[in-house]
């Protein structure tokens, strides 16, 4: 995956210095054409409906020429709880679940550069399709695995850790001129999928007996995480959880730019 990730940004580096040196031969544009492009070619976006995830997306745009533009997204969600919590505990049929979900502290970053193609009159305006790449990372604090002990109680293993994922994606979108200085962009739909791994690790002053280790192990293998697979290790003082697998996710959203 890490040669994929090279091999797409030399790709857009190459593309980003070849397509600017063509701008000028795009004889069938109109002068009018020419001057929008030449005049406000960049625009720095933020999606303001990602904020119902705390989620804080950034977006400039570069535009080439007629039908070309590159962009680059940085996202980010600042340490606190994961987003949408209560919502799942309207649907989460699982207590376990809801007691890491509650305690879990998460922060988010990911980087999303991409290639845009511009169907209709384009200069950055009208319906694209934008092959992508995106690279994100989830850290998790005060994750806490509940067990049965020895004395007939339960007890909790804090944990923290990262998780990783590189996906390939293509996204179809849509944008608007508002006025001559701002631009509306609509992400509609962009299905994205690639690969995670990562590990979820606790420790403990306690010793764990043999029967507490199980039972630990045997709350670590009840966790369902959707389409990735974990393989769990436990030992006297604390545990592993390892996450390896497919990853898979879905980009939308309204931004709205600064064009300059």
């Amino acid at each position: 995956m890490k040669k994929q990730c090279i091999l797409l940004l030399l790709v857009f580096i190459t593309y980003t210095s070849y397509a600017q040196t063509k701008t000028s031969e795009n004889l069938d544009d109109t002068p009018q054409d020419k001057l929008a492009y030449q005049s406000k070619k960049n625009s720095l976006k933020f999606n303001f409906t990602s904020l119902a995830f705390k989620n804080f997306q950034f977006q400039y745009e570069r535009v080439l020429n007629k039908t070309f533009s590159v962009a680059l997204s940085y996202a980010f969600i600042p340490d606190g709880d994961i987003p949408l919590k209560n919502t799942v505990e309207r649907y989460a049929d699982d207590p376990d679940l809801m007691t890491i979900i509650n305690d879990a502290q998460l922060n988010y970053t990911s980087f999303t550069p991409e290639i845009r193609i511009y169907l209709g009159k384009g200069y950055g305006k009208g319906f694209y399709v934008a092959p992508f790449f995106r690279s994100s990372k989830f850290n998790f604090k005060e994750v806490n695995f509940e067990y049965d002990t020895d004395g007939g109680g339960t007890d909790f293993l804090t944990a923290q850790g990262t998780i990783k994922s590189n996906s390939f994606g293509l996204l179809l979108g849509a944008q608007f001129n508002l006025g001559k200085s701002f631009v509306l962009d609509w992400w509609i739909v962009g299905p994205h999928y690639g690969s995670s791994d990562g590990d979820i690790s606790g420790v403990t002053t306690e010793t764990l007996s043999q029967t507490e280790q199980q039972n630990l192990e045997d709350t670590l293998n009840d966790i369902d995480i959707p389409l990735v697979d974990t393989e769990v290790e436990v030992f006297e003082n604390g545990a592993n959880l390892l996450i390896d697998g497919p990853w898979a996710g879905i980009r939308a959203g309204l931004s709205l730019g600064f064009r300059f």
